[in-house]
């Protein structure tokens, strides 16, 4: 398990709730970029991932296994997942109380939702293929991945990480600022 899961669970479930009631009858796969595209954003402006959850090399882009599992109930708490007519897996917010959804987002910093709004906004319109496209761009994290570790794929899958650290590599601020948050993270993992 990931410190995204096991130190930032409730935060990351309120992120979850927040997006999918931002965006109605958003399917698993387009979550799953969103989250990622969050995370890459906030890397690059600040050194340290949002979430904290590890991501993988997939076929079809990074993926955040937690996440992955929300169709076998992880994060209940916060969202849900059904298969929709087409059997797509839709996943919604369990607080379905727009009020009490905004309540939670406190838990973030003005600075945090300013990404976060200005990921969905940016992207809130396009298809998970869509969303796929983007981080499988020539120069993105996921195909240098991809490129450098020879990634065979099976059912889809691979257990090749996609370090976020890679975004920040020769920025000595941010690499400092990476250390510190994850030394922090560590600790109150140990608590």
């Amino acid at each position: 398990m990931s410190l995204g899961f096991t130190i930032n669970k409730e935060k990351n479930g309120v992120l979850l709730a927040y997006i999918t009631n931002s965006i109605s009858n958003i399917n698993l796969r387009k979550l799953l970029k969103l989250v990622y595209l969050i995370d890459e954003k906030f890397m690059e402006s600040r050194g340290f991932p949002l979430t904290w959850f590890d991501y993988y090399a997939w076929e079809k882009g990074p993926v955040a296994p937690e996440i992955y599992e929300i169709k076998n109930g992880v994060f209940s708490d916060y969202v849900e997942c059904f298969k929709n007519e087409n059997e797509k897996n839709i996943v919604r917010a369990s607080i379905q109380n727009k009020h009490q959804n905004l309540k939670k987002t406190d838990i973030f910093s003005q600075f945090e939702m300013s990404i976060i709004d200005d990921i969905i906004s940016k992207y809130k319109d396009k298809t998970a293929d869509e969303l796929s496209e983007i981080t499988h761009e020539e120069n993105s994290l996921w195909s240098t991945i991809i490129r450098e570790s020879n990634v065979i794929f099976i059912d889809g899958k691979s257990d090749i990480p996609i370090p976020l650290t890679k975004l920040i590599e020769g920025n000595t601020e941010k690499e400092e600022t990476y250390n510190e948050a994850l030394e922090y993270m560590q600790f109150c993992n140990t608590i």
